[in-house]
């Protein structure tokens, strides 16, 4: 019998982790020239120390190693890898210019390059980790890989599936490098216009930057306690909402917007994105409307829905105050997402389409003689068997996982409700919470958001694939042949 499959070649991965290590050495220069700006020497230290170790340990396998074409399989582990990698090499300086635990730093640069905004750090941090973690999640938002391939890596196969296995068939250019570089001049576009926004509302200029960071990679993390709740009136709210719906729209999109703008308004993907805010407002509306506190009917309502379908995880009020309806809104909206191919968590609302869109032809089929061909369309995108095939698997794999998760929060004594609300966002990368995350919560409990949140940012197949030992070693052949007796 022939092997099914072969191990990844660990020569090839390491070549271009190379490549990978010394890009993220200057991700890190970045907050060191914060530190600097904001007379924290000591934190700028830490910070270049360990973007000088990374761009030398780069530099060295990078060196060492010839050039290899990677295989598919090989850039899905590359992908995976990138993430968990990134959140420890972030996480060294952030908790030796913090004193924070190195778990619980690690949790929070987790929780930064996934784009989540869970947060189990001391009030007192200091502007420079309020910056860095900021930053760690504009990084994060457009994935550093992006990066990599604009930079470093010369057009080829190997940037095509470098590329694939972070952003699928989505194509804007004729070629992966052009694409990127012009995904990443929307990505800067709209963080400069969020900036503006926010300082127009009447944030200060660094709360602006760090929220706009935040806000079009839709992470979460606020330089207030309260999140956006420590704001008054309804100016800065809106200017956070609006930043966040640019995030959580398809960069492919944004290009129409000067050449074909009704092709940008007439996506279905958006269009039904922008219905079930609305519907997802209109029933949130109407469970807080039974509550026993006042809200605001735009700044508590809408707004919340708007962070939770944009997976950003701000609030404006303590949300453990909610009743189980209203929680279950947050958790559905949370579950559906974005739009594909724009910075937000959850299933995303391509798939939910595809998923009823699948359930109609099952439906319509009892009706057809069993030789009709009924094939599937969404637009001008033509389903093939393979996406149904891969639209199965997740769905299975997402739930799975978020039983699982929840299971183990129960068995710690959270409530169901709270259990299921944390998983939900941890693994669609929100950051919101019910008030169970936080600095004293057993460290099993913050290893499974850790988990989750890297699953949601990952989607799920290319880490488990990470984790299977035939990924690595190859399986011995059973040579034994048969003997009749």
């Amino acid at each position: 019998m022939y092997e099914l499959h072969t191990p990844v070649d660990i020569k090839a991965v390491s070549r271009y982790m190379g490549y990978y290590l010394i890009a993220f050495a200057f991700v890190l220069i970045v907050p060191m020239m914060a530190a600097l700006l904001l007379s924290n020497t000591e934190a700028a230290m830490y910070y270049g120390g360990t973007a000088v170790s990374v761009f030398i340990v780069g530099s060295i396998i990078y060196r060492a190693l010839p050039e290899y074409e990677l295989e598919t399989k090989e850039a899905l582990i590359i992908v995976a890898l990138v993430f968990p990698l990134s959140a420890f090499l972030s996480a060294i300086p952030m908790s030796l210019s913090t004193g924070m635990p190195f778990f619980d730093a690690y949790f929070e640069s987790v929780s930064a390059v996934t784009t989540t905004g869970l947060s189990v750090a001391p009030p007192d941090a200091g502007p420079v980790f309020l910056f860095a973690r900021s930053w760690g999640q504009w990084v994060g938002g457009i994935g550093i890989i992006l990066v990599v391939l604009s930079v470093l890596i010369r057009p080829g196969t190997t940037a095509f599936r470098i590329y694939k296995a972070n952003y699928g068939d989505m194509k804007i250019k004729p070629t992966v490098i052009s694409t990127t570089r012009t995904l990443g001049k929307v990505y800067i576009i709209i963080t400069l216009v969020s900036i503006v926004l926010l300082l127009i509302s009447g944030m200060s200029l660094f709360d602006s930057i760090c929220h706009a960071f935040c806000c079009v990679s839709t992470g979460g993390f606020s330089t207030q306690g309260d999140s956006i709740g420590a704001y008054q009136g309804n100016l800065i709210p809106a200017a956070i909402s609006i930043s966040c719906l640019l995030g959580a729209v398809s960069f492919v999109l944004y290009p129409y917007l000067l050449k074909k703008p009704e092709k940008f308004f007439v996506n279905r993907e958006l269009r039904y994105f922008l219905g079930m805010l609305l519907l997802g407002a209109i029933i949130f509306a109407f469970t807080l409307s039974r509550e026993e506190f006042e809200y605001n009917s735009i700044k508590d309502n809408l707004f919340q829905i708007i962070s939770a379908s944009t997976t950003a995880g701000y609030s404006t009020f303590d949300l453990s105050i909610l009743s189980e309806a209203s929680k279950a809104v947050l958790i559905f909206m949370m579950w559906i997402g974005g739009s594909m191919g724009s910075t937000a968590g959850g299933i995303k609302v391509f798939r939910v389409l595809l998923l009823f869109k699948v359930v109609h032809n099952v439906l319509l089929r009892l009706f057809l003689p069993r030789e009709t061909i009924t094939p599937m369309k969404i637009e001008d995108h033509v389903i093939e068997s393979d996406e149904i095939y891969n639209l199965v698997t997740f769905m299975l794999l997402y739930t799975l996982i978020l039983v699982i998760s929840s299971f183990i929060f129960m068995l710690y004594g959270v409530d169901t409700s709270n259990a299921v609300f944390e998983s939900s966002s941890a693994l669609s990368t929100v950051g919101l919470s019910s008030g169970v995350t936080g600095a004293s919560m057993p460290i099993l409990l913050k290893a499974v958001l850790i988990i989750d949140m890297l699953f949601g940012r990952i989607e799920i197949i290319p880490l488990i694939l990470l984790l299977m030992p035939g990924t690595w070693i190859k399986r011995k052949r059973n040579n034994r042949r048969m003997v009749k007796v």
